[in-house]
Formats: C-alpha cells, sequence, structure tokens
C-alpha cells in the first residue's frame, strides 16, 4: 500500500509561527498570506494540515492554553493564601503580557479588541469566551468560593462581582502591556487591585 505524501514541515514549529501572528494580529488582522509566510508553508498545505483560518486559530488557541495559561492557573492554586496566591497569579499573567520574547499583551484581549467581536465566527467567540471562563473568571471564582467555604472571606463576600473585577483587571494589565506600560507598573498596579479582597473581622 503506497503511503500518503509526508509532510514537508514540523506542524508544531508551524502552529506555533500561527500562534505567534495570531497573538500580535488577532484573528481578523491576520492574514493567510501572514500565516503561511510566518508558518513557512503553502495555503494547501495550511489546508491540509489545520483546515482553515478558523480551525487553525481554534488549535492556536488552545497551543496558547497549554504553554501560557496553565501556568498562571498552577500559580493560583500553590499557594494556600488567598492574598499571596492572588498576588502571584496577576503577576504570572503580568509577567507573560510584558515578556520581550512574547508578542505582547494576551492573545485573546487583543483578538477580542482589535475587531468587532460580533463579526467573528461562532466557534472562535465560543473558544474566547470559554478560555476567559476557564483562565480567569471561572478559574478566579472556584478558588474565591473555595475560601468562602473555609470562612477565609465575610459570608457575605460577593464573589462573582470579585472574579468579574480581577478579571477586568487582567484584562486591563494586558492592554496596558500592549502600550508599553512596564512589569513593575503593572505590579504596583496589581497591589491597589489587591486591596479589593474583603478581610474577616
Amino acid at each position: 500500500m503506497q503511503r500518503g505524501r509526508p509532510r514537508i514541515f514540523e506542524e508544531e514549529q508551524a502552529l506555533d509561527a500561527a500562534l505567534g501572528v495570531f497573538w500580535r494580529r488577532g484573528y481578523q488582522g491576520a492574514s493567510l498570506a501572514e500565516l503561511t509566510q510566518a508558518m513557512g508553508v503553502s495555503k494547501p498545505s495550511l489546508y491540509a494540515a489545520f483546515g482553515n483560518k478558523e480551525q487553525l486559530y481554534l488549535a492556536a488557541l488552545e497551543r496558547y492554553r497549554e504553554q501560557q495559561l496553565t501556568r498562571h492557573a498552577e500559580a493560583l492554586a500553590a499557594e494556600p493564601d488567598l492574598e499571596k496566591a492572588m498576588r502571584r497569579f496577576l503577576r504570572s499573567i503580568a509577567r507573560m503580557v510584558t515578556a520581550p520574547e512574547l508578542p505582547g499583551g494576551c492573545m485573546v484581549v487583543n483578538s477580542a479588541v482589535s475587531c468587532d467581536i460580533a463579526t467573528l465566527p461562532r466557534r472562535v467567540i465560543a473558544a474566547i469566551g470559554e478560555t476567559v471562563d476557564q483562565s480567569s473568571f471561572g478559574l478566579l471564582k472556584q478558588r474565591l468560593q473555595k475560601e468562602l467555604q473555609q470562612r477565609n472571606l465575610p459570608g457575605d463576600a460577593p464573589v462573582e462581582q470579585l472574579a468579574d473585577y480581577f478579571t477586568a483587571i487582567m484584562c486591563g494589565i494586558a492592554v496596558m502591556a500592549k502600550v508599553g506600560v512596564t512589569e513593575q507598573r503593572l505590579f504596583e498596579v496589581i497591589e491597589h487591585a489587591l486591596c479589593a479582597l474583603p478581610h474577616v473581622r
């Protein structure tokens, strides 16, 4: 039986290259020409390996979650003290969005703010929403609910509003980094944001 034609490029490396383009340009800002050039592939090779642009973005977003977002979740889970955990979590994000070797900002936020999100494919919108929930709102809500159950927060602590607030802080940090705000300045923003955590009296 004749074997299929072998891939002439390394798919993981090509996906990492696509991730870099989507991270810098957002979904709509990334053209197929820019993607294929960065990936070092032809359009037919891209379609054969990854499908269309939408499928490529979804694969790149999953790669982004695995490579970048899991470390933030680990930072939040590793520290038993809530305030210290939140500090580690938010600083982990601040380091990522300002890292000189990375494209800058947050891939999800860049895609959301660089276009009319209503014009994005429904699967892309759903994947962005799922990523925000898994990496910020849902993650924070889960930790805050745990602290509430353990009575480390006041019984009337507004868990969902706090999760929303710190999700907004994360998005703001990403946008500030994109326009050149330094890591140290973001750390100072984080310290002020942590004052919103209620304490048991």
